[in-house]
């Protein structure tokens, strides 16, 4: 049986009605999974729940032709998984996968039959031993060249695709880490004491007196804190020292041909393409980490494209080498995301004995004035807002962690990743540099 935890409920809860009653125990895991992770780099493109059913459809028909191809049937779980898919999830499958399954069922597998002719299909013979994966039943080669037909309509030139495409392969390195993500969750202490150590600290004293005047420029046109950009660029690459040396159109393609999300990855491939065109970049230029995320603030390519900043007016958007367009891309993204130059993130704050840890919550909201009814005061040496600011309160640490007031550019902060350990101690980092 699947348990599904109170924090799953509550995303799957945002879903229609209608979508909800249609989810199977494994999709609603893999949905709340997919809304609730950080994501793979920077990008304000918000999940369809359409494009995350059909990911999980395609991923669900690679396990079970590895399942098969390994044992020769099917779990019981993974039978229920596949009726569900052949009642409510069809059209999303390609014509070769509703075949093999069409054909799984005429064979009775699991007690399971189909009414009318039995569908003719290869079952696949079985993987290696030593395969992670089950490729897809098409061959990266015919996905390539429909991925260029695809590419050529959307407006990249014949000479982009040659460049990127010819050649190109499976990097097999990709999937191998995408499949060994580490499990083990940090506390909240051991992560800020990793994200906002005294040598991050430094390090953002450092550059605040470096470029100062670039950052000046930068906070001005966009409104936002100097201290947030050099942050937010400490913690995404410390400060540009690991921006990722894989090439992105390889890492994209990877992904997006065999990957869990492969709806995201293909779109952002195409992204990447049109990046090549309009930048006029050869694609061995195009680099960044296995996910795709580029250059110094790590965005995808789709952020690239429509919030990356000419910072130093030159013609480009360097995020890779230029610093003026690094920062004027980071502050780009925050001011289009909703900063507020009137606030700032948040602030430590201290909780009542008898505080309702219920309230603790990003989805309460409540003014200042309501937060200091409840007994809600500043840390020592500060004070909470006038005015009718509104709030939530947080503990990342959980009960009886520590507390923290997160205002409305926690949120914006939280759009760039979806992290409350993230956002924080982007917040903290930057209190800590600025002072």
């Amino acid at each position: 049986m699947v348990f599904i935890s109170l924090a799953v409920a509550a995303i799957i809860g945002l879903l229609a009605p209608a979508a909800q009653a249609s989810l199977s125990p494994g999709e609603t895991k893999f949905i709340a999974e997919e809304f609730s992770a950080p994501r793979y780099g920077v990008t304000m493109e918000k999940d369809s729940l359409e494009d995350l059913l059909s990911d999980h459809a395609r991923w669900q028909m690679r396990r079970m032709r590895r399942e098969f191809a390994d044992t020769g049937t099917l779990s019981p779980e993974t039978i229920s998984e596949a009726k569900h898919l052949r009642r409510q999830r069809y059209s999303l499958l390609a014509k070769d996968d509703r075949a093999f399954i069409d054909a799984l069922f005429s064979m009775r597998l699991g007690g399971f039959s189909v009414q009318g002719p039995d569908s003719l299909v290869i079952i696949p013979a079985a993987y290696t031993a030593k395969s992670k994966e089950a490729p897809p039943a098409q061959d990266f080669q015919s996905w390539l060249r429909e991925l260029r037909e695809e590419a050529s309509r959307k407006g990249v030139p014949d000479s982009v695709l040659d460049d990127a495409l010819t050649g190109l392969t499976v990097d097999s390195r990709i999937l191998a880490g995408q499949n060994s993500q580490p499990e083990h969750k940090k506390t909240f202490e051991d992560y800020l004491s990793a994200t906002v150590s005294e040598s991050r600290v430094n390090g953002g004293r450092e550059r605040m007196s470096q470029y100062a005047a670039m950052l000046a420029k930068a906070s001005a046109a966009y409104g936002v804190p100097a201290a947030i950009i050099v942050s937010l660029w400490g913690q995404e690459t410390t400060y540009g020292r690991w921006t990722g040396e894989f090439s992105v159109v390889r890492s994209l393609a990877t992904l997006a041909y065999a990957g869990r999300r492969a709806s995201f990855f293909r779109k952002e491939l195409i992204e990447a393409l049109l990046i090549l065109a309009e930048e006029k970049m050869p694609s061995r230029d195009l680099k960044g980490s296995w996910a795709g995320a580029m250059g110094q603030c790590q965005f995808m390519p789709s952020s690239f494209r429509r919030l990356a900043a000419d910072g130093d007016n030159d013609g480009r958007r360097d995020i890779w080498k230029n610093h003026a367009d690094v920062f004027a891309s980071i502050a780009n993204y925050l001011s289009k995301a909703g900063w507020d130059p009137a606030t700032t993130w948040g602030q430590a704050a201290v909780l009542p004995d008898n505080f309702d840890q219920s309230l603790a919550d990003l989805k309460v909201i409540k003014p200042i004035s309501s937060w200091r009814e409840f007994g809600v005061k500043a840390a020592p040496q500060e004070q909470l807002p006038a005015g009718g600011l509104k709030a939530s309160v947080i503990r990342p640490s959980g009960p009886g962690g520590r507390a923290f007031l997160a205002y409305p550019n926690f949120r914006v902060i939280m759009d760039w990743n979806r992290s409350t350990y993230f956002a924080t101690s982007v917040g903290l980092l930057a209190d800590r540099i600025s002072r």
